[in-house]
């Protein structure tokens, strides 16, 4: 079994690609992250976190922005990012082994936050912030085209 890391995510503003329907949408998004992102000196972990929201059906994408930044975002809606406990998992990036690993990360963790006596799987209900599973690359991108890429997968909990 995986090592399963508990974190937290802070409240916090995050650029927001809107759901995620056609190739332009992505690359667009893509594209201004990846410049974004590198923009900024002495970052040591991506800041960017994809889920696929089940009530609309498509990808969505955000972007972590640093504290004060969210006047330099002009292209992209600013969002609250989901925020909250997650139970936290590397697997194998999704797009190499068509989410085999990605699905078998999810249901080890699932598994493992549905048998603690401290946390349980996050549920979507009226009055509660929407959360879903989500992830980021946290690879160096140069290697992917070698095979390889590892991403974190983030399963929203909460505590019992």
């Amino acid at each position: 079994m995986q090592n399963v890391r508990i974190m937290e995510i802070p409240p916090m503003k995050a650029a927001y690609s809107g759901p995620l329907t056609d190739a332009e949408k992505f690359e667009k998004f893509n594209k201004w992250f990846s410049e974004y992102h590198a923009s900024l000196t002495n970052e040591l972990y991506p800041r960017d976190f994809m889920w696929y929201n089940q009530r609309l059906g498509a990808q969505e994408w955000f972007y972590a922005l640093p504290a004060g930044a969210e006047d330099s975002v002009t292209d992209f809606e600013i969002v609250d990012l989901p925020s909250g406990l997650f139970a936290v998992a590397s697997c194998l990036d999704a797009d190499l082994d068509q989410a085999a690993d990605w699905l078998k990360t999810r249901e080890e963790l699932l598994t493992w936050v549905s048998g603690s006596s401290r946390f349980k799987p996050y549920e979507n209900e009226p009055g509660k912030a929407e959360r879903y599973p989500m992830f980021h690359i946290v690879s160096p991108g140069r290697l992917i085209p070698e095979g390889i890429s590892v991403e974190d997968l983030y399963l929203p909990i909460e505590e019992l």
